[in-house]
């Protein structure tokens, strides 16, 4: 009886909306693309909330095992009978192997960067990279010390050259231009002939001059980067707009209406032997 009234409810629908006659739509990928219900929201948790890995519960757990036994032993049979309480203990009892697991990845993607950033300054300034080499074996927190110089000093090159070469190109010009410009300001300064100051003066302005050029080149790209990001949210308006369009259409409307009906009867309905 249950199937027989899941049918004329359909039945009674299809006669009501006109879902009889609605064409189905071309199979496969025109059929995902007229599809609206894939957009759907759908629910999240916080990070917290999520299940935890497999490799962080084991850690969780072989840490447990030290400190607590018994609770280890108990949340392990938990495990198997209520999975979802299982979780929620385990991150109330694990904190110290959670904390210690984001301190982990923190150091990971830091290590990660730093011998990027070595590579990086072996290839762009490579007497840098070796005098930097030469502490390595020596005091450990003299090579600290002057591998924090040379972040400090190169890193925001670093940074922009791993986005945009040609920026990084751009400021690495730059850097080497203001450096010349520091030394000539003090020469002059040091300087007694006036025939040296004023040949020392010239070649100033024209590094000045120079520095002016890629501080204009800097913006420039910087301004087609903007350009970029907005042809691209000017092509996802227009993807949106066509989009609406299809959804207007009164048969595309028709067909995903069936179609959902469908989706959320189909599996559901059951015989009754008795």
């Amino acid at each position: 009886m249950q199937l027989l009234r899941v049918a004329a409810f359909l039945a009674g629908f299809a006669m009501a909306g006109g879902l009889a006659a609605a064409p189905l739509a071309a199979a496969g990928s025109q059929q995902a693309k007229n599809d609206i219900w894939k957009d759907e929201p759908k629910e999240t948790q916080p990070p917290w909330q999520r299940d935890l890995s497999k490799d962080v519960v084991e850690k969780i757990m072989k840490g447990l095992r030290q400190r607590d036994p018994a609770k280890a032993k108990e949340l392990s049979e938990l495990r198997q009978k209520d999975p979802e309480r299982f979780q929620t203990q385990l991150r109330q009892l694990g904190q110290p192997e959670l904390d210690q697991s984001i301190r982990d990845r923190l150091e990971a993607r830091r290590q990660e960067r730093n011998v990027k950033f070595l590579e990086w300054l072996k290839a762009n300034y490579p007497k840098e990279e070796q005098a930097l080499t030469k502490l390595k074996g020596g005091d450990p927190q003299l090579y600290i010390s002057g591998f924090d110089r040379l972040m400090k000093q190169y890193g925001y090159i670093f940074e922009a050259d791993s986005s945009s070469p040609e920026m990084g190109a751009v400021l690495k010009a730059d850097f080497e231009l203001k450096t010349r410009a520091d030394e000539l300001w003090r020469q002059i300064r040091n300087e007694k002939s006036d025939a040296k100051k004023q040949a020392l003066g010239m070649e100033l302005q024209d590094v000045i001059a120079k520095r002016y050029d890629l501080i204009v080149r800097r913006k420039e790209i910087a301004c087609e980067q903007l350009l970029k990001k907005l042809n691209d949210l000017q092509n996802q308006v227009r993807e949106s707009k066509d989009e609406l369009a299809t959804w207007r259409d009164p048969k595309i409307k028709r067909e995903n209406v069936r179609r959902r009906i469908q989706d959320l009867t189909e599996n559901k309905v059951r015989f009754k032997w008795d």
